[in-house]
Formats: C-alpha cells, structure tokens, sequence
C-alpha cells in the first residue's frame, strides 16, 4: 500500500470504531467539525464562526469524544508516515547494481567516498578514525507526552502495517493482519491516555532502556559494519578496531532540579543498566554457542583458550559437565562458560554493593567476556568469524556490562551549598558560596594541594549537604566495584566559573572518585557563553585541575545549552552566541593543547535546538567537530527517531556521515567570511532587543502569558518526574524550565521562542544581498532559516488569536498580542525575501505538504483547547468534579496538538 492508500485504510478502520464503539453521534459530529476546518482552512469565514460555534455546543463528554478521535488519528497517520519512509528506505536500498554504485545521500559510504573524492589520504582518514567519537546520550526531560502504554499499542499496530504493506503477503495473511489491525486500533480508542500518576525516575529509566533494549543493540553493529564495508570499498589498508559510536544516558543521575533522582534512584539505575546488558550477551552467547559446535580435533584452538579452559575458570564443576556433554567441543564450552558466568552475575545485588560501606569488586569484568571472545575469534575462519561472532564482539566493544553510560548531572549552586557547609564544618571558609569566583578558586586550590581532612562518614549537618555527599560516595562505590565504564561525566548545570568545576574536583578528592573522573561545565546563558573561553583557561593554568586533564589524556568536554539560552536571548542571538562561543572554546583549548570535545544539549524543537541533526552538525564552525561529537536525544525525540529499527539506522548513518564530512582534512569549509560576521553581531544585537523587551521588559507579560497558552496545565500534566520549575510554585521566566516554556507557546501556536525576534533581526539595516549571499553561502545561517521557516510553518497567528481572547485583561491582551502579531508577519516577509522562496519551506516540499495537510485535523483540537480553558477558568471550584472532566479533555487535545505538530517541547 501506498502512504495514501494507508491513511484512508486507518481512518476508514478509526471512522469505524468510533461509531461502534462509542456512538454514531460522535463521529458525526467529529466528520462536521473536520469538514468545517477543512472549509477554513480554505479561507471560507463563515466556516470559522460556524466551527467556533460548534465546539462550544460540545458537552464536556462530546468534547472529549472528538477530542479523542483526532488524537488518536494523529497517532495513526504518524504511523503510516514511519512505515512510509521505511518502506522507501528499504526500497532504495534494493535498487539494482547500476544505482547502488553510487552511494546513499547522507550515509557512511557516501561520506568516506566524499572523503576519498576531496584527495584525503589513507594515512589522513586513519588518523580521523583514530579521533572519531560519537556518543548519543538519552534525557528524560518531560517532553514525551505519550504513555509507554500508547507506544507499545502502536508498535504492535505498525507490525500489522508491515504485513499488509508487503507485496508477498497471502489473501489469508493480509485478512488476519486487518482483523488484528482493527483489534489494536480498537484497544487503543478504549485504553485511557492520560497517565493517572507521574512517572517515577526508575519508570523513565525502563523507558530508555527499552529503546537500548529493542533497537540500539541491534542498529549500532550495523552502523559499524556501514563504515567497514566502506572503508573496504574507497581505504582497503584502513581499519578500526575501537569503540567509536557509544550511548549515554541522564535518566537517573539528572539531578539538577529534580528531588526525586537520589544515591538510592542512582545504585537501582547503574543496577537496571547491567542488567540489560548482561542478560542480554547472555542469551546472546547461549545462542552462538549452540552454533559454534565445531569439533576442537579438526579446528584446533589457539594455545591460549585451551589454557583459559584448563585454569583460569571458577566453575569447574561446570567445565566437567560441559565437556562430559559437548566433548571436544571448546568454542561451544567457551561460550556456554561465559553465558554461566554471566548468568551468575546477573544475581548480585548491585544496589546493595554500591550503598555498602565495603564494597567489593563485582564477580565478572567485561574484560573476562572480551577475552575468550577474541581467543575464539583467533582460533576460528574469517568467514566464521564475520558471522554472528563479530557481532557479539561489537555489542561487548559497544554496550560493555552497562549497556549505557550514567552520566551525573548536578546545578552549580547545589554544589557551592554542599561544599560550603563541609567548610563551615571544619572551619575552614565561614561563607564559601557567597564569595565571589576569585575567593574560592584560591581556596579550592590551597585545598587540592592539601592531604584529604578526615570527615565523618556522612558529611555535612543538612539533608541537601548529606545527599550531595552520598552522590560522590556512590560515584567512588560504582568505580571500585565495576569500573569506570558505567559512568560517563559530571555534568554541572550553570556553570559560572572555574570554581565550580574545582568544586567537583575537590569533592570527588575527598571521596576517592577523582581519578579519570570528566568534569564537564555546562555554558548557558549570554553571559556564561562569552565568559566560557576565560574559565577554561583559568581552569587549564591552575596546578591541580591540569594535572587531572593529564590522568584523562588531556582531553576536555564542554557542554553548551541550548534550551536556556534561548529562553534567555531569543532565538537568533542565542543560536549566534552559541556559535561564537563553540570557535572561542576551541581555540582556548587549543591554545593550552587541551583536545576538545563539544557537548551539544539540544532538545526536541527548534527553540531548544531542534532539527535535523545532520544539517545541524554540518553548520558547527568549522574546525570545532574534528571527529567528536555528543548530543543529546531528548523526550518525544527519541520515540520519533529511534523506534523503529529502519529510521533509527538512517538516523545514526546520517548523524556519523555528517561527523565525518565536518571533519575531514583539508581547507575548512564553510568558515563565515569577516562581512558575515558583522552582520551577524547586528542581526543577534536587533533581535535580542526586541526579545527582551518583549518577554523581560514589557510589563503583564508573565499574565499574558500564563492566561494565552495551558501552561497551568501543562505543569499539572504527569508527563515527567522533573517539576516543570527550578522552584516550586513559581511560573516566572526566569525560573520555569525551557521545555513547558517552548510546549506552552507551541500548544496555543504561538510557537514563540522558535522566532521571535527574528524579524527585527533581519530588519536591521543589512543589506538584502549580504543576507541572501549568507544564505546561499554560509551553512549556519542557512540551517538557522531553514529551521526558522519550519517553526513558523507550524505557528498560526489566527489560531493564536483565539488563545489571545482568554486573556481577561483585553487592553493587556490586545497591546501584546499586536506585537506578537507584527512581528510574526514582520519575521515571516524577511524571511523570504532572504530565502527567496514563495512559500515557507519551499526548499522542503514533503515536509511542507505534510503541514498543509496535517493542519485542519491539528486546529480543531486548539479550539477545544480554547473552549475547555475558557469554562475552566470561569469554574468556582478550579478542583471539583466539572474542573476534573475538563482537564481530562484538555489534556487529550495536549497530546493530539503534540502529536499533530510533531513537536512538544
């Protein structure tokens, strides 16, 4: 089936359900409303008045009933639109030998043969290989407005799309897969959406895992062998052997504004992470060893495995009865061995260990699997080998026993608090946070240079104090006990100075976990981007932090934020100081001859850094990639990218193609020439100014605000363990997080802080050729229009207008609304006259076509949005049984706008 031809089928199947499922009446009524925004759409008036009209004729019921219909028709036309690009995907790559021989646009091969086609020599593209460092870190901000419920139904509707999408199904095939497909889809219009509590960490955790778990462990092998077979094509005398593509994850050692992610939180994650990865080269061997039955007379082992089966395993008992049962049979022993040893570890108690006073190293290295695997390898035929065997090596390379690393995450203030108290304690410094950076780095310093003070098992009086100190004693417990692949960095949120990151060091001194610990400064705002490339050079001239980069290979991470530095600056400025700052922080390191790697904390949407993640990293400035290269994957971000193992390979391909063309030798290219430059301070400095006057400076903003958009809402939604504020009860921009900022604006179509400012921008004073001429030339800027185009292309200022009306101050409502609205259509003109294109996203056909045909199902859900807030708002009792029935309806026309845009937070 074509994409036409499944749409029809699923909302043939949905029209169906709903009808007999819940009554005639609804779909009829949901068919009117559709027909009337279609009508709108149009341009038809009279439509718009007749659809306002009749959502607000709906009884709460009828409202959640539609409301419901159009949710869940996103669902399934997202679906169809996954199996669509697979199927075309899969398609290509079958193409007959003469269109195979040129490579796929944006894959590994094509890349190495670029590489190969701009003169880069073997030794040149070995010495990239030999820096190449990929790492995908999972988050698990609350972005993902979906239940893992929902998702699993969904999974198991697309399956049923594949059978009937495949040309060779049988009649009595394609019949059972549509009576199963009506089963599911029905199942998911009875099952309740909306989550009735919110998730705990360790829930969050089995969510990413379950990504790890079904599509990681099977797509990253793969995405090595794509770079050996091109290799093997264009470099022949090119190989590499190392861990050069690896996962990450926040889930469960995000701190930073999250009371509810503690030691004990952190030892069950480290636990559930092992767990994952044990069990599954467990079973991974168990299977290979059934295979390799070969006998040992006429394939003999190399000397080395008949010694490690002779001595070194510590269940002989078990040698004997492999062998009695499989004579002669040693790779089949092997493998059966290590499945057991596995098996074994799989029952320590890890939390238990890590929390312990005494911990004690775990039974089973992944060097004690590594080992006997390559001894086996040795012992065996290349072809063989290159089977199943090479496989498993890479997953054990790859996923080691922490399937991914944890990394740690804490705020700077949080740290300077903790530190500051233990001081006080031993009175050392009576008021350490409240002194300025220069104070403490000289105390910070004195105490590094200092034997460890003896401290008392639980240091610090206060319970934050206390809890900062068992993060550090668990930090040193997971290291001993496992080693130090299952954690990846410490992350410090909103760093400010080199004191904050000594901090780290001193604590992780005192508590024996300093030793190849990554301390990596997290740059947000305006201010902390510009002074970024000053800290690092006072962290890499004082004594004791140099000496730690020299135990760590002189190797830095920086880690730059996306997310709150829009919500600060606007989008234009933002994306211009994190594009300076990343060429200054190079050259820094640099100068100190500190190698570099960027951490690049981006979210889902464009006003967090959103977009596709190849053209993003072809946009860094040139010189600032050199092979290296970690992101975050955020929220609903990861379920769009990564749920199905087709999408999720061409995601990684293109991300490892884009790593490897930034950084290949040559000329840099793409390097903004000194006109460019200052245009870009002018447009940064323009838009900035008319952001902040916007959102920071004119008064009634925040009511604005908070009455034209379901941010109430939203922060009452159970969508993520994190609280939607850095304090509690507070909604002030300062101090609510980026994401329910960016989702607020989204919801009611604002989409806000993806282009405000951008207009003025581009207003100011440039002349039109130098900003077409950036366009053309100049891949930031381009990227950055692009994206710009996207956002606005989803935004609906007419829509917005309708959340505008909410606004109980209509003097207030109409002064700021009218802002907005002349700056959207200030923002929309400029850009294309830049961009030259007719329509928004013009340069992007599919996706624009998409939108244009998305829209009518997506604006009947905001207008009952609207509706269910405005008789919310005018409730006596904002909590009683008629508030409840409310924002039950107002939470499915959340998840359906989401779903619908394809874009939360």
């Amino acid at each position: 089936m074509d994409l036409s031809a499944t749409i029809h089928l699923m909302g043939d199947i949905l029209g169906q359900i709903i009808s007999e499922l819940e009554s005639p009446v609804v779909f009829e009524t949901e068919e009117q409303i559709r027909n009337l925004a279609k009508a709108r759409r149009a341009g038809n008036q009279a439509a718009a008045e007749r659809l306002r009209g009749a959502v607000a004729g709906l009884s709460s019921g009828e409202a959640r009933g539609v409301a419901s219909a159009f949710t869940l028709y996103f669902d399934l036309v997202n679906l169809a639109e996954e199996q669509y690009r697979v199927a075309t995907l899969r398609q290509r790559e079958a193409e007959p030998e003469p269109r195979q021989s040129t490579p796929r646009a944006e894959s590994i091969a094509e890349a190495i043969a670029t590489l190969k086609a701009q003169g880069a020599s073997g030794e040149q593209v070995g010495a990239l290989l030999d820096e190449l460092e990929i790492e995908l870190v999972l988050t698990a901000h609350p972005t993902e407005a979906r239940r893992r419920t929902i998702l699993s139904k969904l999974q198991r509707i697309a399956n049923q799309v594949q059978v009937l999408s495949q040309p060779g199904s049988l009649p009595r095939e394609r019949s059972a897969a549509r009576r199963a497909l009506y089963a599911e889809v029905a199942g998911l219009w009875l099952t309740e959406r909306n989550r009735t509590t919110r998730p705990t960490v360790t829930d969050e955790v089995r969510t990413g895992l379950f990504f790890i778990d079904e599509i990681f462990w099977d797509v990253l092998p793969l995405i090595y062998a794509d770079l050996d077979d091109a290799l093997a094509r264009d470099y022949p005398a090119v190989r590499t052997t190392r861990p050069w593509l690896r996962l990450a994850s926040w889930i469960g050692g995000d701190r930073d504004g999250n009371p509810n992610v503690t030691a004990e939180v952190t030892a069950e994650t480290l636990r559930l992470h092992r767990g994952l990865a044990i069990e599954h080269l467990r079973r991974d061997l168990g299977e290979l060893s059934r295979r390799l039955s070969f006998n040992g007379r006429q394939m003999p082992p190399v000397p080395e495995l008949r010694a490690w089966l002779a001595a070194r395993h510590p269940l002989p008992e078990h040698v004997a009865y492999l062998e009695a049962r499989y004579p002669d049979e040693p790779y089949r022993i092997t493998l059966a061995l290590l499945a057991a040893d596995l098996a074994e570890a799989s029952r320590e108690d890890m939390p238990a260990r890590l929390l312990s006073s005494a911990p004690h190293s775990a039974r089973v290295q992944v060097q004690e699997i590594a080992t006997p695997l390559e001894l086996v390898a040795r012992s065996l035929p290349p072809a063989i080998v290159e089977d199943e065997l090479a496989v498993l090596q890479r997953r054990v390379q790859i996923f080691g026993l922490h399937a991914a690393r944890l990394d740690i995450r804490e705020d700077s203030a949080r740290l300077r608090a903790a530190l500051g108290e233990i001081l006080r304690a031993l009175g050392w410094m009576a008021d350490f946070e409240n002194s300025d950076g220069g104070a403490r780095r000289a105390m910070l310093l004195e105490l590094l240079a200092r034997p460890a003070p003896e401290l008392a098992p639980h240091a610090g009086v206060t319970a934050r104090t206390a809890a900062t100190w068992s993060l550090f004693e668990l930090i040193g417990r997971a290291r001993c006990v496992y080693g130090p692949a299952l954690l990846g960095p410490f992350v410090i949120s909103m760093a400010h100075d080199a004191a904050d990151a000594l901090s780290v060091l001193l604590l992780a001194r005192w508590t024996g976990c300093a030793d190849g610990l990554q301390i990596v400064p997290l740059f947000e705002t305006r201010d902390d981007l510009e002074a970024a490339p000053a800290v690092l050079a006072d962290l890499f001239t004082a004594a004791a932090y140099r000496e730690h980069l020299r135990q760590s290979g002189d190797e830095q991470m920086v880690m730059i934020g996306y997310s709150d530095s829009n919500k600060e600056n606007g989008y234009l400025a933002a994306n211009w100081a994190l594009y300076e700052a990343q060429e200054r922080i190079a050259r820094t390191c640099d100068e100190h001859g500190v190698r570099l790697m960027l951490f690049h904390g981006r979210g889902g949407t464009v006003a967090r850094g959103g977009g596709p993640a190849n053209r993003a990293i072809r946009a860094q400035p040139p010189g600032t990639v050199r092979g290296r290269f970690r992101l975050t994957e955020q929220g609903e971000i990861i379920a769009a990218r990564y749920a199905n193992r087709d999408l999720a390979h061409r995601q990684l391909e293109q991300v490892v193609s884009a790593v490897l063309l930034a950084s290949g030798p040559g000329p840099l290219q793409g390097a903004p020439r000194s006109e460019w430059r200052a245009a870009a301070d002018r447009l940064a400095n323009a838009s900035w100014q008319a952001y902040r006057q916007l959102v920071y400076d004119t008064p009634g903003f925040m009511d604005f605000w908070q009455a034209a958009t379901p941010i109430d809402e939203i922060t009452r939604l159970h969508m993520g363990s994190r609280p939607a504020s850095r304090q509690p009860g507070s909604l002030d921009v300062r101090r609510v997080r980026a994401i329910p900022w960016v989702f607020s604006w989204m919801q009611s179509r604002f989409n806000l802080a993806a282009w405000y400012g951008l207009g003025s921008g581009l207003n100011a004073g440039v002349a039109p050729e130098l900003l077409q001429e950036m366009y053309r030339e100049w891949p930031f800027f381009r990227v950055l229009l692009d994206n710009a185009e996207m956002a606005l292309l989803k935004a609906d200022i007419e829509i917005a207008a309708l959340y505008g009306d909410l606004v109980a101050d209509r003097a207030l409502a109409q002064r700021i609304f009218g802002q907005i609205r002349a700056e959207f259509e200030r923002t929309n003109e400029a850009v294309l006259s830049v961009t030259g294109h007719a329509r928004l996203l013009d340069s992007d056909p599919v996706i624009q076509r998409s939108v244009h045909l998305r829209n009518p199902y997506v604006d009947p859900l905001n207008y009952i949005q609207v509706e269910m807030l405005r008789r919310l708002r005018a409730l006596p009792d904002s909590e009683g049984p008629a508030a409840q029935a409310l924002r039950e309806v107002l939470v499915l026309t959340i998840n359906g706008i989401a779903a619908g845009l394809r874009n939360t937070g």
